[in-house]
């Protein structure tokens, strides 16, 4: 039975919805939006335009390994939408919502062995044991990729990521890190130095100046929006070091 089901579908099969896949393998974002409920405010155009994704992409184009074009937008034809590598299909349905990431995590799995069921449902309220243990441990694999792609992160921040993203499905088993000593943003610093915290931004990268010594790199939140973004956080050293510059 599963090798038929394999063999009589073509791509996975997510709310009645088939995501398609592109001649390199890249997965349909369009039809995982379609399959998501559709919402005009989740659309994969939307999820490009955020500071979060675009550092993504910038990560995971940078690793050779992966051999092709990692996001790709089609206009006309048959097989048209916008196209995506796996880790960011998977990204991006965790953008429209936890439960969806879930869903669309499994489906994957499933697909890729052999053992899809029909239609699987969006709204399942919950997933039996195996399945369960079988969702952790892939959520964990893509925890550890983004964070092998991620490889400036300070260790905390790290951290961070495996928690938010096994702990909705497995409880409360990942401490989130607490942070030694006090770090400051870059506006916080420029606070303190009477100059914009673009200035400092701009400071620190002309003297290479966002080093462990200074600080550490974390997932912060976007000024405006409740995205993730990596930021740097300045310690007192980097404050010092910030200042000294202004003085050169």
């Amino acid at each position: 039975m599963k090798n038929s089901i394999k063999n009589n579908l073509s791509c996975p099969v997510i709310a009645g919805i088939s995501i398609t896949t592109d001649k390199e393998g890249r997965y349909n974002l369009n039809a995982l939006h379609k399959a998501s409920g559709g919402k005009d405010a989740k659309r994969p155009k939307a999820w490009l335009a955020t500071k979060s994704t675009q550092e993504l992409i910038e990560e995971l184009r940078q690793n050779s390994a992966f051999g092709q074009e990692i996001i790709t937008v089609t206009k006309g034809g048959i097989n048209q939408g916008t196209f995506a590598h796996e880790l960011l299909a998977i990204s991006y349905a965790g953008w429209i919502s936890p439960k969806f990431q879930l869903t669309v995590n499994q489906v994957f799995l499933d697909y890729k062995k052999g053992e899809l069921t029909p239609t699987p449902k969006i709204d399942n309220s919950g997933l039996p044991e195996l399945r369960k243990a079988r969702a952790i441990k892939e959520v964990y694999n893509v925890a550890e990729k983004l964070c092998g792609h991620l490889s400036n992160l300070s260790s905390p921040s790290k951290q961070a990521i495996y928690a938010k993203l096994i702990n909705p499905i497995a409880g409360s088993v990942v401490p989130y890190p607490i942070l030694d000593g006090q770090t400051y943003s870059a506006k916080e610093v420029g606070a303190q130095l009477g100059i914009s915290g673009h200035k400092v931004g701009l400071i620190a990268n002309k003297y290479n100046l966002k080093t462990a010594e200074n600080g550490i790199f974390v997932l912060d939140k976007a000024e405006h929006s409740d995205k993730q973004v990596t930021n740097f956080r300045y310690n007192e050293n980097g404050i010092k070091a910030i200042k000294s510059h202004m003085e050169v």
